[in-house]
């Protein structure tokens, strides 16, 4: 017995199948090219590499903060007046130099930014083998704020605080902490499950908050400024 072949049906399918596989590999391909991970170090003129690629990506996204949009993975000139633009428009320090006010590098309040920016799980900055924070949560009643976090390593915790937002400069150099306006607490240090109680607070009043882990030897995370409300 002759079978027919619909040659007409089948052309359709297949061009409906290579059809299907061109679009799957087209939204594959647009969200590798889209997709953008945290940095991950304090990065300076000079530098180069993947966390370079990634600043400069995001810096791209706005031609009045980066005109140029070039990304190359070398930290030069054309990147350290977009990351001046960036701080500026941020609030975070907007004259001097790296060496003395962090204008032009990207340091753990900078890099704190444009990971929040970025939606990255805590909006965290890193250095070199750092501590990373996560599981945050707050605990609030009428005069006080219990927030706890966990830590991947032993680390002394901080928490800052006030009625008013807080405001941190730029660090000059690897390893040096920024300036955080506002109140603090610290708990006992050395340990990976943290919990700091703030008394002594306002009923039915905004808190901005931020919260900060640092380890023996300096590596430090923290997180871009919150708030949360006391009852």
């Amino acid at each position: 017995m002759k079978k027919t072949i619909n040659l007409q049906s089948l052309l359709s399918k297949h061009f409906l199948y290579v059809g299907a596989v061109v679009a799957i590999l087209f939204v594959s391909l647009f969200m590798f090219q889209t997709a953008q991970a945290m940095i991950t170090s304090s990065l300076d003129l000079g530098d180069r590499g993947a966390d370079v690629t990634e600043l400069q990506t995001y810096l791209a996204t706005s031609a009045s903060i980066y005109p140029s949009g070039l990304v190359t993975g070398y930290f030069g000139q054309l990147t350290k007046a977009a990351v001046e633009r960036f701080q500026t428009a941020q609030g975070i320090v907007s004259a001097g130099t790296p060496a003395t006010t962090g204008y032009g590098r990207v340091g753990p309040t900078t890099m704190a930014r444009i990971n929040s920016l970025l939606g990255s799980g805590g909006s965290q900055v890193y250095w070199d083998t750092v501590p990373i924070l996560n599981n945050l949560s707050v605990q609030v009643s009428s005069n006080s704020a219990t927030l706890s976090w966990l830590t991947n390593e032993p680390t002394q915790g901080q928490v800052y605080y006030s009625t008013m937002p807080l405001t941190a400069n730029e660090a000059t150099g690897p390893r040096q902490q920024p300036y955080v306006s506002g109140s603090s607490s610290v708990d006992g240090g050395n340990q990976t499950n943290h919990t700091i109680t703030i008394p002594n607070l306002q009923s039915n009043t905004t808190y901005y908050y931020l919260t900060r882990a640092v380890d023996n030897v300096g590596n430090m995370s923290m997180t871009w400024p919150n708030t949360f409300r006391t009852n």
